[in-house]
């Protein structure tokens, strides 16, 4: 029993890794759902539900502090549904950018620490948690981008809708676009700040790349040289 204990807890863990990937894909990707009105909005602002409760679940299987990811995702939460019956509201709005990208934030450091900090962890743990904090790190970038938007309008510039605002639906796009490194060029940075952010978020995506690759391969390689010794 206390052999196969440690075996039961990962696989429960990569189980809840898995799940939470699930709903960050879901989230990051099936965005377009909430431009055809109210119902399906609030049903997009469901999914994040799920992404709240396993994230939660997750900083608690680390022994990790969970009452200020547990605070930031209630008040999204609340924010959340309201924008789901106001989404023409500047302020609902700004609220439920500013408090997803602060969840996002969170469960991402959270997720970190699990991957750099845990060396007894499995190398599916590791990849599944690697994709999750790279896909919230596209999602916590398109909201900071709608933020400055917001506050100051006229940071971005869609060439194909002059004179139109750009919509958060639209910066999920740019966001996993410019992290990619792809550049398609519908989506214009115009501000020195929106800019500058935009090049952040490329650097950042790259680095972190390189960076949990090496940390994957040490995570293999590791445990066998020990054997070889």
């Amino acid at each position: 029993m206390n052999v196969s204990a440690p075996a039961a807890t990962a696989t429960a863990g990569a189980r809840n890794l898995g799940i939470l990937l699930g709903f960050i894909v879901l989230l990051q990707f099936g965005y377009p759902i909430t431009l055809y009105g109210e119902l399906w909005a609030g049903l997009y602002m469901l999914l994040y539900a799920g992404m709240i409760f396993y994230g939660i679940l997750i900083v608690r299987e680390e022994g990790q502090h969970s009452a200020v990811i547990l605070t930031i995702g209630a008040i999204f939460v609340v924010f959340g549904v309201w924008y789901s019956f106001a989404q023409h509201s500047t302020p609902v709005t700004l609220g439920m950018l500013i408090s997803v990208g602060a969840f996002m934030l969170a469960l991402m450091i959270s997720l970190l620490r699990f991957i750099f900090r845990r060396s007894s962890a499995t190398g599916l743990a590791l990849v599944l948690a690697a994709v999750c904090v790279y896909l919230i790190l596209g999602g916590f970038f398109a909201a900071t981008f709608s933020t400055i938007e917001i506050l100051a309008p006229g940071s971005f510039h869609d060439p194909q809708l002059p004179g139109e605002p750009v919509s958060w639906q639209q910066m999920v796009y740019y966001s996993y676009v410019t992290m990619a490194t792809l550049g398609y060029g519908e989506i214009l940075p115009v501000t020195p700040w929106a800019r500058t952010l935009a090049s952040f978020e490329t650097v950042t995506g790259t680095l972190f790349l390189t960076i949990v690759i090496a940390r994957l391969v040490s995570a293999w390689i590791g445990p066998r040289s020990v054997e070889r010794g």
